[in-house]
């Protein structure tokens, strides 16, 4: 089922305070650093965080401006800072069967604290959106746990 841009701006309105809730409810709101007024450093590196979804760019497009200013651009391997999404090159020219790593999109990445299953499935739902359409080898949410 496709979403229209105000059912995906209203299930995040209310999903954003939930994941505050979750975060107050385990005293865990104290331990986090937050380095500038939008929250874009949550969960980045350490932290409490369960899962992290990462998407193309298409599908941060879905997303209302100030909830995208969430997320950030990771390497499709992964640094030395252990930010990334393989463990090398060849594994990603594998999964995405290209022949170059340039041939691969921007990945982009965002941690949530605590995220239940119908909330991951929510997320994952929006590939629809986006399926076949763009052209590019990364058309998927991928999702990983902390």
């Amino acid at each position: 089922m496709y979403k229209t841009k105000k059912e995906i701006e209203d299930w995040i309105r209310k999903f954003n305070p939930e994941q505050v809730e979750r975060m107050r409810a385990d005293n865990y709101l104290d331990h986090i650093d937050e380095f500038d007024i939008n929250g874009s450093q949550r969960f980045r590196g350490s932290g409490n965080w369960s899962v992290e979804l990462v998407v193309p760019k298409a599908l941060l497009d879905l997303l209302p401006e100030w909830e995208s200013k969430n997320w950030w651009e990771v390497s499709v391997v992964i640094d030395c800072e252990g930010e990334g999404v393989f463990d090398s090159e060849q594994e990603a020219l594998d999964e995405y069967g290209v022949n170059s790593i340039e041939e691969i999109n921007a990945h982009f990445a965002r941690r949530f604290y605590d995220v239940s299953l119908n909330e991951e499935e929510w997320w994952i739902s929006l590939e629809k959106e986006i399926e076949g359409k763009t052209g590019l080898p990364f058309e998927q949410f991928r999702v990983n746990y902390g």
